[in-house]
């Protein structure tokens, strides 16, 4: 897992409970693009390039559906 990734983990938005968190385990409309909602938002302060974008989401949205 990439250090980004591990970074993004700590945000409020994935931990237990959060905005993200909630709705891949309630189901709620399509996760990946909660993920990219709440990923998009933190760009700057992960410093996240465009070239790693999709890739960071897909494998935050495996990594929250495994816990």
């Amino acid at each position: 897992m990439s250090n980004k990734i591990t970074e993004l983990l700590k945000e409020a938005e994935f931990k237990e409970g959060g905005f993200v968190f909630k709705h891949i385990k309630e189901g709620k409309s399509n996760p990946l693009v909660a993920v990219q909602s709440a990923v998009d938002r933190m760009r700057e302060l992960h410093d996240i390039e465009d070239y790693e974008f999709n890739s960071i989401c897909k494998e935050l949205l495996e990594v929250l559906k495994n816990k």
